[in-house]
C-alpha cells in the first residue's frame, strides 16, 4: 500500500495532498445523490409540460440558441442592434424561434424557474439532448462555461457538483441548512465546500496548515452527514468513513490510486508561478515518488506473473504427461460407457409396452407384439406436400433420398397411429446392433436393415412434451438422457463428451411429438457445429399444415398411416388374452365382428386396435365409435383407483350405458374434464400439456390427485431445481386430454361462443389444433359439433389460397367428425364446410357433407383418377345407403369461387335427366337463356376460377359455362387440359374431341382472351357466344395455327356481338382471313410470323368488308407490298404497323395507302430502321397523333423527313423513341403545331445542337415536353432555352435516373422557361442542383436514384429555397440519404408527398424539416416498409390534410403507439386518408379520439375477424367531430360493416369490391340503420357484391348515389324494394356504363325530386338503350323537378323518353371525348323540349347550333355550343323573342364552323352582332365577352368585354357542364364568346 507522507518532505505539502484526496472522496460521496436529483428534476420538468399539453411529447430538433432571444446577456456577442451575433446565433439554423412541438420552449422556462438565481448557464447545455439525457439539464446549473463535453456525474468536477446543489431549488429541500445567497450572507456548508475545492485546486503555495486541514475534514464530513437526506445515503456514509481514516492516516491507498492522485496534483504544481524554486523542488519530489510508485507496481506485477508462469508450466507439464498416457483410452472408454448407458436406458424405458389399455399389468415385450407401420412417401408440390403410393419399408429409405442423407426428416400421423411406438422400436433396433432382433420379432421383413441404423454411432431418443419451452436439442439430450445415465458429479464431463460427439460423430436424434411441444421457435434447433446430426421428428399432420414450419426445413416428409397388417397384430394381442386352444376360433369371430361393425378403419390405429381387441376379449362389442373406445379406456383407468360399480339409469351419452366405473367416479371425471378443457383452450400453449400443482388446485383436482395418479389418467414427474424441486403433471396421452375436453364442451355448450371462439382467434390456423376435440364432440353432441364446425370453417375461409394444405386438412377433420357422429347413431348431420376436396378415397362420405353445404361452398375440387374405381361403396359405418353415381348440381352454389375438376371419371352434364352410369361423377350445370328466363337466379354468380382436366363434357355444357361467365362482367379464368368434348352437329353423327391446353380469361364487358397449345374443340365451345372482344394467342412457345378451319369460320361468323378481335398466330392462312370477312368489328389486331404473297387478295377482301372498322393493328416480321393494297381507302381512325423489315420497293404503295385513309387520326409505327419511303408516305396526312419507334434513323432521307412532319397540319402529339437521334430529325420538327412532344434515346449527339434549338423554338403551340436520355449534353440543354412549354419531364433511359454532367447549360435553359409550371425530374443522387435555382414552377416531382455518388445537399437546399412560387412537392426516394431532408428545410410549399421504398434512417433530420414547412396544409406519406422515423417526424405539424398510403410492410404493434402520438398532436388536422392492408391493421388504432371532420379508409384484402372489426369500431366511434366518412373495402369473404354502427356522420361513401354474403348484407343494413344523422349516402359496388343493396333498406337519407360497373345480373326486385323504402329520399344519382331494364324498374315510382344519370368512367356518359323503359319510369316520377343526363349516344328514343314530363329543370350534356351532343335527330329533340310545359331552366351542351322550340314556361336558357356561325346567333335570339315572358339567356360558343379539324372564324365577324343586339328594344345585353388566344407566343388567354357589363351578372356560376365545354374548346385553341342577354316580351323591332 502507498503512503501520502512519503511523497513530500514538507508536512504542509503533505497536508495539501491529503486535502486533495479529501475533496475527491467527498465528490464520490455526493455523486449518487446528485445523479438521482438530476433525474428527478428531469422527470418533474417533463411531467409538468405533459400535464399542460395533455399528452407525452418530445422534440430533438431544437438548438439551445433557438430558444434564447438575441442578444441574451452573458451569452451573445453582438455589435449594435442590427449586427450579427458571433457566438450563440452564428448561423441560420440557430436563429431564435419557438419550438415547433411547443416542448423545448416550456423546458427552457422550467429550467429558469428551478434556478435559484434565474440565470442558467446556457453555454453548457444542448437543448437537442434535453429529452433523452437528464444530465444535460443539470448542466444548466453549473458554473457559466466549460462543461459542454461533460455527459455524466462521474466526469464532472467537484466545483460543478456543488454549484448544482446550490443553484437548483429542488435540492434545497433535501438539505437541513439554508443556502447562502450572495456575498454578504453567512457562508453555508455548500459555500464552504466550494471554497475548499477552489483552495485545493488553485492554491498558490500548494500548502495547507494543520488547522486548515482539520477545518477541511470537519466541513466535508458535516456536509456528507447532513441529517435531512445524506446521513441516510450509503454512498455518502462510505465517504465519511474514508475521510476519518484519511485524517488518522489509516486509509489504505492502493498504488493505482496514488498514481492517479499524483498525476492530477502534478498539473496544479506546474501552474504555480510565485514559488518557482520551492515548486520545482516539490514537483521533483512528486515526480520521484510517482516514478517509484510506477516501478513498484510494475515490479509487483512482474513477480506475480513470473510465479504464475512457473506454476502454470509445472501444471501443464504434469497434465500433458498424464494426458498423453490416458487421453485416448479415456475418450474411447467414455464413449463406450455412454453407448452402454444409453442402451441400458432405452431397454428400461422402451422395452415393454402395455398390450391392454384396460390393464397396465399386461406388459409385453415390444418386439413380441410389434407390427410394422404403413409409411408412405410424400412429395413436395407448390405450397404443399402430396401423398404418394410409394411405401417405405426400410430404414435406408427412411433416411436417404437418392442416396443423399436427409438432415431433417418428418413423420406425420394422427393421434394413436403408432408414431411413438415406431421411434421406440427404432431405438431398440439400434441397441441390438447389426445382428438384429430375436426370432420372436414380427418385423423381420419390413425395417429389417439394421445395418442402416449402425451408420449412426449414437441415437438420442427425446420426448418433446417433456422439454417444453426449450429449443436447443443439446439441452434436451442433457436433461432427458445424460442426467438419467450419470450421477451429478459426473455430468459436466458427460455434457462435454456429448458435445464433442455431436460435432464429430454420426448421430441420429429422435424427437417424438412436435405437436405436443411448445418452444420459442417453430422447431427444436441444433447449433451449427452439430452438423453431423440427423433429426427424425414425429408430429400430427395439423402441426405442419398450419404453415409455421417452413418447407425449406422439411428435407423429407413421410405419412404414417397406422399398422401395415392390423389383423395380424390383432391376433398377436388376442394370443396374450385368450387360451391357446381358443385363439383361432376367437380370431375368426373377431374378424367377422370387425367387418360387420365396419371397424376396419379404426384398426389402423394401434391405440384403437388395442382397445377394440381387448374389449372384444372381455365380451364388449363396439360399433366403430372413437368415443366408445375412449370411454372404455377412461373406465379401465378409473377401475384401478375405485373398484365400486354402478350403472347409469339415464346416461348423459349413449355410450355411457354399459359403463360400471364411470358413475361412481363422475365428480372426478367432471373435474378432470374441466381442467383438460381449460389447459387446452385457456392456458398458454406451453402450459397446456404439462402443468403444475397450481392447476390441480385451481380446478379443485387436488383432492382427487391421488385418485388421478393411482388410476393412471394423470402421470407425474419430478422437476429438478436447485432452489425448489417440484412436480409436473400431464395426462397419460394427449388424446385422453382431448376426449375429456370434448366431454366438458358437450356438457357446457356455451363455451363454444365464448372461450373457444376466443381461442380460434389466437392465430389463423388455430382451428386445426382442435381437430381431435372436434371429432370427439361429433360423437358426444352433434349440435355442438355443428356449431363448432361453422366457426372452424369461418376461420378457414380467411385463407384465400384455395389450394392450401389447411383446406385439405379441414376436409379430413370434418369427414372424420361425420363418421364419428354416424357411429354414435346421429343422422341428419349438418356440419359446415366451404372448401371441398374430393378424391377416390373420400368422395362417398364427403358428398353427404356437400349436400348440406353446396349453397355456401367456396371451393369445389373433384379429383377422381380414371384408372381407379371409387372406394368406400357405402356412406359410413352407420349408413347402408349405396352410391352408384355421385352428382354435383351446381345451380345452388351461390358462393362458389373456385371449381377444379380432374379425372376421366367426371362427366359435365347439361341437365339431371341426361347421363350414363359409365361416369361415376356427374357435374350438372343448368344455365337458362337469360333472354328467355330472366326470373331464374343466376348460376355460379361468384365463380372466379374454373379448371378442368381430363373431364368429359359436351360443347354445349362448356358453352353454357362460358356464357354464364360473360354475363358476370368481372375477371374470371377457365382452363381446359386434355378434356374430352362431345358435340353433335345438325344432320351429322356425334363427334368428339380431346383438347390440348386452352386458357380462357374472361374480363368485364364480355371480353375473352384465349391462350392455347392447339385449337381442337375451341371453336365449338365459342360458337354463338355474346363476346364483344376476343383475343387469340399461343400458350408458351407452342405452335399456334388454325387447324380446324371450317369450325373456326363458322364460330367467328356466329359471334354477332363481336366488336374487337385480336389474333396472334404463327401463320395467318387465307382461310383464316376469309373467315373474318364481313364482321361488324370495330378493332382488329393481326400478328403473325409468316404472311405469304398468296394472301393478298384474301387480305384485301377481308379489310374492305369490315365496314365498321376503326382501329387496325398489324404486326409481322416483314411487311409485304400486298399489305398496302389491302389497307387502301379504309375508314379506320387508328393504325398501328409493327415490323422488323420494311422494304424500299413499296414506297409508292405505302404513300398511296396512307393518303387514302381519310379518317385516320392516330398512327403508330415500329420498325428496326425508319426508311426514307416512310417520310414520303406521311406527307399531308390529317393525323392528330404520331408515334415512331426504331433502332436507327438514317441520314439519307433527311430531305423527305424534313418535308413530312411539317405537312401534318392537325398533328398534336408526337412521340419518338430510338437508340440514337440524328440531326435530320430536328429539321423535321421545325414549325410543327404539336402540343406534346416526347423524345427517348440512348444517345444525343452534340453536332445537331443548333438544329435542335431552332426546331424546338419553332414549336409555338408546344405545351408538354418529355425527354429520356442516358446522359445529357450542352446542346440538348441549349435547345430548351426560351421555350414556352408548361410542363417538362427529364428522365433517364429505360428506368434509370438521368446523369447530369453539364449543369451550367441546364441551369441557363431551365431559368429561361418562363411559362413552365410543372417540372418532373428523375436523376442520379450526385446530380448538381443549381439548375433548379429561381424557377417559377408551381409543382416539382423529384425522384432520386441512389445508385452512385454523394448527394450535394447544400446545393439542393439553396436551389429549393429559391423556388418562390412552388406550391406542391413530390419526393420519391429509394434510400434515406445523409443530408437529404435538410435540403427541404423552410420551403413555402402547401402540399408535400413523400414516398419511399425504405425506412427513414435520419429521423432527427426529418423531424427538423417538417415543422419548418410553416405553410404546409396537405401531406401525403407513402412507404413500402413501415416507417417509424417518418411518423415520429409528424409531431405537432399544422397540416389540415394527411394521407398515409403504401404497403407499410413490417408494421408492428409498437408502431401504433408511435404513430398515434404523432397524429394526435396534429391539432389542425381536418381530413385524414389511410390505406390499411393485412400487415398494417394497427393503423386504424391511430384514429382514436382525433378531431377530424373527414376520414377516408381504404381497407385492402384484410382477413376480417371479430377482434379486428371491434378494434376498428372503437376507433371510429371515438371520432366525435366526424361528419364525412369514405370507406373502400376490397374483400372476398367478410367485411367490417359492424364497425360503422352508431356513428354520428352526415355523409357516408362506401365502395366494396368482392363477393358479398347475405350475412354481410344484414350486417350493413343494421349498421346503416343506426346512423341517425346520415343525410347523404354514396355506394359503389362490385357486381359480385350485389347482396349489399339490401343494406340501404328503410334509411332516412335525403341523397343517394349508386355507382356500379354494370346493372345486368343484379337482383332488380331487391333493389326496387330497397329504393322504394327510402321515404325521405330527395335526390338520386346513378353512375353506370349502360342502362338496363332492371335499372328503370328499380327507379320506377320513386318520390324523388332530382335524378342524375351519368357514366361509370370519367369523361363518359350513360349509354341509354332501353328508352321505352326509361320513358315509363320518368313518367312515374310524379315529384321529379330536376333531371340531368350525361349522354354517351343520342337517339330519337332518348329524346322521346322525356316527352311531356313535368320537370322544372333539365340539363343535357355530351361527354364523349368532352365534346357536346351531336344532335342528329333535331326535330324529335325540339318537339320533346317544347312538350315540357313546366320547364323553367334548360342547360344544353351541343356540338353545333340547332333550332330549338322551347316551352313558354322557360325562364333561363343556358346553351354551350362547340361551334356557332354569326348568323345562327341571330336566328336563336329571333326564335325566342316570340315568347310572352322574360327569358334570360346565357350563350357560350366557339368561334368556328368546325372543331376537328378546326375551322376558325375571326371574332371580328361576331362583334357587329353585339351592336345589333344592343339596339333592340326588347333585348338587354348584360355581357358580351370575348375569350381570345393571342397570336404571339404564350397561352394566357386574353379576356375583353364589348360594350357595358352588368356587374351583377359578371360572375357566372361555372357548373360542370360549362367546365367541360370550356376545356374542350380551349384544347383546340378556339376563341370563344360569352353572351348574357335578357329578352323581354313582344316582337323585335
Amino acid at each position: 500500500m502507498a503512503s501520502l507522507s512519503a511523497v513530500f518532505t514538507e508536512a504542509e505539502r503533505t497536508n495539501w495532498l491529503k486535502a486533495w484526496m479529501a475533496v475527491d472522496i467527498a465528490k464520490s460521496g455526493l455523486e449518487q445523490f446528485v445523479d438521482n436529483e438530476a433525474k428527478t428534476l428531469h422527470t418533474n420538468i417533463y411531467n409538468t409540460i405533459w400535464s399542460s399539453s395533455q399528452g407525452a411529447a418530445a422534440c430533438i430538433g431544437c438548438h439551445t440558441a433557438n430558444l434564447l432571444k438575441c442578444p441574451t446577456q452573458g451569452v451573445c456577442k453582438k455589435k449594435g442592434a442590427h449586427g450579427n451575433c458571433t457566438s450563440m446565433h452564428d448561423n441560420a439554423a440557430k436563429q431564435p424561434r419557438p419550438c415547433p412541438a411547443n416542448v423545448c420552449t416550456k423546458v427552457h422556462d422550467e429550467i429558469v424557474k428551478q434556478h435559484a438565481f434565474s440565470n442558467p448557464s446556457w453555454k453548457n447545455t444542448s437543448a437537442s439532448q434535453w429529452a433523452k439525457h437528464p444530465w444535460e439539464i443539470a448542466k444548466a446549473y453549473f458554473p457559466p462555461d466549460g462543461y459542454v463535453g461533460k455527459t455524466s456525474v462521474q466526469d464532472t468536477d467537484f466545483n460543478a457538483i456543488i454549484s448544482f446543489m446550490m443553484n437548483c431549488n429542488q435540492i434545497h429541500n433535501k438539505l437541513s441548512f439554508t443556502i447562502a445567497r450572495g456575498k454578504y450572507n453567512p457562508p453555508c456548508l455548500l459555500t464552504k465546500a466550494r471554497d475548499i475545492g477552489r483552495t485545493v485546486r488553485h492554491s498558490p503555495q500548494c500548502k495547507v496548515t494543520d488547522l486548515d486541514l482539520q477545518e477541511i475534514f470537519t466541513t466535508l464530513t458535516s456536509l456528507l452527514s447532513d441529517q435531512t437526506y445524506l446521513a441516510h445515503d450509503v454512498t455518502a456514509q462510505e465517504a465519511v468513513r474514508k475521510l476519518a481514516e484519511l485524517e488518522k492516516d489509516t486509509l489504505k491507498i492502493t498504488t493505482e490510486e496514488m498514481i492517479h492522485l499524483l498525476e492530477a496534483a502534478q498539473d496544479t504544481l506546474k501552474k504555480v508561478e510565485h514559488i518557482a524554486d520551492k515548486a520545482d523542488k516539490a514537483l521533483d519530489e512528486m515526480k520521484m515518488h510517482l516514478e517509484q510508485c510506477k516501478k513498484d507496481l510494475n515490479a509487483h506485477t512482474d513477480r506475480c506473473k513470473q510465479k504464475l508462469d512457473e506454476h502454470t508450466a509445472k501444471c501443464t507439464n504434469a497434465i500433458d504427461e498424464h494426458v498423453s498416457k490416458t487421453v485416448d483410452s479415456t475418450y474411447e472408454q467414455s464413449c463406450k460407457e455412454l453407448i452402454e448407458g444409453m442402451k441400458k436406458l432405452y431397454n428400461e424405458k422402451l422395452y415393454y409396452v402395455t398390450v391392454s389399455p384396460f390393464d397396465d399389468s399386461s406388459g409385453e415385450k415390444l418386439r413380441d407384439v410389434y407390427m410394422p407401420p404403413k409409411i408412405l412417401e410424400m412429395c413436395k408440390e407448390i405450397k404443399t406436400f402430396k401423398k404418394t403410393e410409394k411405401q417405405v419399408n426400410t430404414y435406408k429409405g427412411l433416411f436417404l433420398t437418392d442416396n443423399t442423407v436427409n438432415p431433417r426428416i418428418f413423420i406425420q400421423g394422427e393421434a394413436g397411429s403408432g408414431k411413438t411406438t415406431f421411434l421406440a422400436k427404432l431405438a431398440l433396433d439400434w441397441c441390438e446392433g447389426v445382428h438384429g432382433s430375436s426370432a420372436s420379432d414380427n418385423s423381420k421383413i419390413i425395417f429389417a436393415d439394421f445395418d442402416a441404423l449402425q451408420r449412426y454411432e449414437y441415437v438420442f431418443h427425446i420426448t418433446l412434451r417433456n422439454s417444453k419451452n426449450q429449443c436447443d436439442v443439446y439441452t434436451m439430450i442433457k436433461e432427458q438422457i445424460i442426467d438419467r445415465i450419470y450421477s451429478a458429479k459426473d455430468r459436466e464431463k458427460a455434457y462435454e463428451l456429448v458435445s464433442e460427439i455431436m460435432k464429430h460423430k454420426g448421430c441420429l436424434v429422435l424427437l417424438d411429438g412436435l405437436d405436443e411441444w411448445t418452444g420459442p421457435e417453430d422447431l427444436p434447433t441444433l447449433v451449427v457445429v452439430h452438423n453431423k446430426c440427423v433429426m427424425l421428428i414425429t408430429t400430427r399432420p395439423w402441426k405442419l399444415a398450419e404453415g409455421k414450419v417452413k418447407h425449406s426445413d422439411i428435407h423429407a416428409l413421410l405419412q404414417l398411416e397406422g399398422i401395415n397388417k392390423p389383423f395380424e397384430l390383432s391376433k398377436i394381442i388376442l394370443s396374450r388374452l385368450v387360451d391357446k386352444e381358443e385363439l383361432e376360433i376367437k380370431y375368426t369371430s373377431f374378424t367377422l365382428y370387425v367387418k360387420k361393425q365396419k371397424l376396419e378403419e379404426l384398426l389402423s390405429s394401434p391405440m384403437m386396435l388395442s382397445a377394440i381387441v381387448c374389449a372384444y376379449a372381455d365380451g364388449i362389442e363396439l360399433k366403430g365409435s372413437k368415443c366408445e373406445v375412449y370411454i372404455l379406456l377412461v373406465e379401465s383407468l378409473f377401475k384401478k383407483a375405485n373398484s365400486c360399480t354402478r350403472t347409469f339409469q339415464q346416461p348423459p351419452f349413449s355410450f355411457f350405458k354399459r359403463t360400471e366405473y364411470i358413475q361412481p367416479n363422475l365428480e372426478p371425471l367432471n373435474r378432470l374434464a374441466e381442467m383438460a378443457f381449460h389447459l387446452l383452450f385457456v392456458n398458454d400453449k406451453e402450459n397446456s400439456i404439462m402443468f403444475r400443482m397450481t392447476e390441480l388446485e385451481k380446478f379443485k383436482i387436488y383432492e382427487y390427485k391421488d385418485f388421478a395418479l393411482k388410476s393412471g389418467i394423470l402421470s407425474a414427474q419430478r422437476t429438478a431445481s436447485a432452489l425448489r424441486p417440484s412436480s409436473s403433471f400431464m395426462f397419460i396421452h394427449l388424446s385422453i386430454q382431448e376426449f375429456l375436453a370434448a366431454y366438458h364442451i358437450a356438457r357446457n355448450a356455451n363455451l363454444i361462443d365464448g372461450i373457444i371462439s376466443i381461442y380460434l382467434n389466437r392465430h389463423p390456423e388455430a382451428y386445426l389444433d382442435i381437430s381431435q376435440v372436434f371429432i370427439f364432440l361429433c360423437g358426444l353432441d352433434v349440435s355442438c359439433a355443428e356449431k363448432l364446425s361453422s366457426m372452424m370453417d369461418e376461420r378457414e375461409a380467411l385463407d384465400t389460397y384455395h389450394s392450401s394444405a389447411c383446406h385439405k386438412m379441414l376436409n379430413k377433420i370434418i369427414l372424420a367428425g361425420l363418421r364419428e357422429a354416424n357411429a354414435n347413431g346421429y343422422s341428419d348431420i349438418a356440419l359446415k364446410l366451404s372448401h371441398f376436396n374430393f378424391d377416390n378415397n373420400n368422395i362417398i362420405d364427403l358428398h353427404k357433407i356437400w349436400e348440406n353445404n353446396a349453397a355456401n361452398a367456396i371451393v369445389l375440387r373433384v379429383e377422381i383418377d380414371y384408372w381407379k374405381p371409387l372406394k368406400n361403396p357405402r356412406i359410413s359405418p352407420g349408413n347402408d345407403e349405396c352410391a352408384s353415381q355421385i352428382t354435383f348440381d351446381l345451380h345452388s352454389c351461390l358462393e362458389l369461387a373456385h371449381l377444379k375438376l380432374s379425372g376421366r371419371c367426371i362427366l359435365g352434364k347439361d341437365s339431371a335427366s341426361v347421363g350414363t352410369l359409365e361416369f361415376p361423377v356427374c357435374i350438372i350445370l343448368n344455365i337458362a337463356d337469360p333472354t328467355q328466363c330472366t326470373e331464374l337466379p343466376p348460376v355460379l354468380p361468384s365463380v372466379k376460377d374454373i379448371r378442368l382436366t381430363r373431364v368429359t363434357c359436351s360443347c354445349t355444357w362448356l358453352r353454357s359455362l362460358l356464357s354464364m361467365m360473360l354475363t358476370r362482367n368481372c375477371d374470371m379464368d377457365c382452363f381446359l387440359h386434355n378434356c374430352h368434348l362431345t358435340a353433335c352437329g345438325e344432320g351429322e353423327a356425334n363427334t368428339s374431341y380431346t383438347t390440348g391446353f386452352i386458357g380462357l380469361y374472361v374480363y368485364p364487358n364480355k371480353r375473352i382472351s384465349i391462350s392455347r397449345t392447339n385449337d381442337t374443340g375451341l371453336w365449338e365451345i365459342l360458337h354463338g357466344l355474346s363476346i364483344k372482344s376476343l383475343s387469340l394467342d399461343r400458350f408458351g412457345y407452342s405452335d399456334c395455327r388454325v387447324n380446324h378451319e371450317k369450325s373456326f369460320s363458322q364460330t367467328i361468323a356466329s359471334l354477332s356481338k363481336l366488336e374487337k378481335l385480336d389474333i396472334k398466330m404463327d401463320e395467318l392462312t387465307p382461310c383464316v382471313l376469309e373467315a373474318l370477312r364481313g364482321l361488324n368489328i370495330k378493332s382488329l389486331t393481326l400478328s403473325s410470323k409468316e404472311w405469304g404473297e398468296l394472301h393478298a387478295e384474301s387480305l384485301t377482301q377481308l379489310l374492305s368488308s369490315l365496314k365498321r372498322l376503326e382501329t387496325l393493328d398489324i404486326t409481322m416480321d416483314e411487311l409485304i407490298p400486298c399489305l398496302w393494297e389491302a389497307l387502301r381507302c379504309l375508314n379506320i381512325k387508328s393504325l398501328t404497323l409493327s415490323s422488323k423489315e420494311w422494304g424500299e420497293l413499296h414506297a409508292e404503295s405505302l404513300t398511296q395507302l396512307l393518303s387514302s385513309l381519310k379518317r385516320l387520326e392516330t398512327l403508330d409505327i415500329t420498325m428496326d430502321e425508319l426508311i426514307p419511303c416512310l417520310w414520303k408516305a406521311l406527307l399531308g396526312l390529317n393525323i392528330k397523333s404520331l408515334t415512331l419507334s426504331s433502332r436507327e434513323l438514317g441520314e439519307l432521307h433527311a430531305e423527305s423527313l424534313t418535308q413530312s412532319p411539317v405537312s401534318l397540319k392537325r398533328l398534336e402529339t408526337l412521340d419518338i423513341t430510338m437508340k440514337k437521334l440524328t440531326p435530320c430529325l430536328w429539321e423535321a420538327l421545325r414549325g410543327l403545331n404539336i402540343k406534346s412532344l416526347t423524345f427517348s434515346s440512348k444517345k444525343w449527339g452534340e453536332l445537331h445542337a443548333e438544329s435542335l434549338t431552332q426546331s424546338l423554338s419553332s414549336l409555338k403551340r408546344l405545351e408538354t415536353l418529355e425527354i429520356g436520355v442516358t446522359e445529357d449534353s450542352p446542346g440538348l440543354w441549349k435547345a430548351l432555352h426560351g421555350l414556352n412549354i408548361k410542363s417538362l419531364r427529364l428522365d433517364g433511359w429505360e428506368g434509370e435516373g438521368l446523369r447530369i454532367n453539364h449543369s451550367e447549360s441546364l441551369t441557363q435553359s431551365l431559368s429561361s422557361l418562363a411559362q413552365m409550371k410543372k417540372l418532373t425530374i428523375h436523376v442520379q443522387k450526385d446530380s448538381p442542383w443549381e439548375a433548379l435555382n429561381g424557377l417559377n414552377i408551381e409543382y416539382l416531382n423529384l425522384k432520386i436514384d441512389d445508385s452512385r455518388g454523394e448527394l450535394h445537399e447544400e446545393s439542393l437546399s439553396q436551389s429549393l429555397s429559391s423556388l418562390m412560387r412552388l406550391q406542391k412537392l413530390d419526393i420519391h426516394v429509394d434510400e434515406d440519404i445523409t443530408g437529404f431532408w435538410e435540403s427541404f428545410y423552410g420551403l413555402n410549399i402547401k402540399k408535400l408527398r413523400v414516398y419511399g421504398n425504405c425506412r427513414v434512417k435520419y429521423k432527427e433530420s426529418l423531424s427538423h424539416l417538417l415543422p419548418s414547412l410553416t405553410r404546409l396544409e396537405t401531406l401525403r406519406i407513402g412507404a413500402d416498409e413501415a416507417c417509424p422515423g417518418l411518423w415520429e417526424a409528424l409531431q405537432g405539424l399544422s397540416v389540415k390534410s394527411l394521407t398515409i398510403e403504401g404497403e407499410n410492410q413490417g408494421f408492428e404493434l409498437n408502431h401504433t403507439e408511435l404513430l398515434s402520438q404523432s397524429v394526435s398532436s396534429l391539432t389542425h388536422l381536418e381530413t385524414l386518408d389511410i390505406s390499411v392492408k393485412e400487415q398494417s391493421t394497427g393503423l386504424w388504432d391511430v384514429l382514436h379520439t382525433l378531431n377530424i371532420k373527414t376520414l377516408s379508409l381504404s381497407l385492402l384484402n384484410i382477413q376480417w375477424t371479430d377482434l379486428r372489426t371491434e378494434s376498428l369500431s372503437k376507433s371510429l366511434s371515438s371520432l366525435t367531430r366526424l361528419e364525412t366518412l369514405n370507406v373502400s373495402v376490397y374483400a372476398e369473404i367478410s367485411c367490417p360493416w359492424k364497425a360503422l354502427h352508431g356513428l354520428n356522420i352526415k355523409s357516408l361513401s362506401l365502395s366494396h369490391f368482392g363477393k358479398c354474403k347475405d350475412l354481410q348484407a344484414e350486417s350493413l343494413y343494421q349498421s346503416l340503420a343506426s346512423l341517425t344523422q346520415l343525410e347523404t349516402l354514396s355506394i359503389e359496388l362490385d357486381p359480385d357484391s350485389r347482396g349489399l343493396w339490401r343494406g340501404i333498406h328503410c334509411l332516412n337519407i335525403k341523397r343517394l348515389s349508386l355507382k356500379s360497373e354494370e346493372w345486368e345480373g343484379l337482383h332488380t326486385e331487391l333493389i326496387s324494394l330497397s329504393l322504394s323504402s327510402l321515404t325521405q329520399l330527395d335526390t338520386l344519382c346513378i353512375e353506370m356504363e349502360c342502362d338496363n331494364p332492371g335499372l328503370w324498374e328499380a327507379v320506377h315510382g320513386l318520390n324523388i325530386k332530382s335524378l342524375s344519370l351519368s357514366g361509370f368512367w370519367k369523361r363518359t356518359g350513360i349509354d341509354v338503350k332501353h328508352t321505352v323503359s326509361m320513358a315509363k319510369t320518368l313518367a312515374s316520377l310524379i315529384h321529379l323537378e330536376t333531371l340531368s343526363i350525361d349522354v354517351e349516344h343520342e337517339s330519337p328514343g332518348l329524346w322521346e323518353a322525356f316527352h311531356g314530363q313535368n320537370i322544372k329543370s333539365l340539363s343535357l350534356s355530351g361527354v364523349r371525348k368532352s365534346s357536346g351532343i351531336d344532335v342528329k335527330h333535331a326535330e324529335t329533340f325540339s318537339q320533346s323540349l317544347s312538350s315540357l310545359t313546366q320547364l323553367e331552366t334548360l342547360t344544353l351542351h351541343v356540338h353545333t347550333y340547332i333550332a330549338l322550340q322551347v316551352p313558354q314556361s322557360l325562364k333561363y336558357l343556358n346553351i354551350y355550343s362547340d361551334t356557332m356561325l354569326p348568323s345562327k346567333v341571330r336566328e336563336l335570339v329571333d326564335s325566342l323573342a316570340i315568347y310572352t315572358h322574360l327569358i334570360g339567356i346565357k350563350l357560350e360558343f366557339g368561334c368556328a364552323s368546325s372543331i376537328d379539324p378546326p375551322e376558325r372564324i375571326p371574332v371580328q365577324e361576331y362583334i357587329p352582332f353585339q351592336q345589333e343586339l344592343a339596339a333592340r328594344k326588347n333585348v338587354t345585353v348584360k355581357r358580351f365577352r370575348i375569350y381570345e388566344l393571342p397570336d404571339s407566343a404564350g397561352y394566357a388567354m386574353s379576356v375583353r368585354d364589348i360594350g357595358d357589363v352588368d356587374d351583377a351578372a359578371s360572375d357566372i356560376l361555372e357548373d360542370d357542364v360549362y367546365k367541360r365545354f370550356a376545356k374542350y374548346i380551349d384544347r383546340y385553341i378556339i376563341n370563344r364568346i360569352s353572351i348574357l342577354i335578357e329578352i323581354s316580351p313582344g316582337s323585335l323591332s
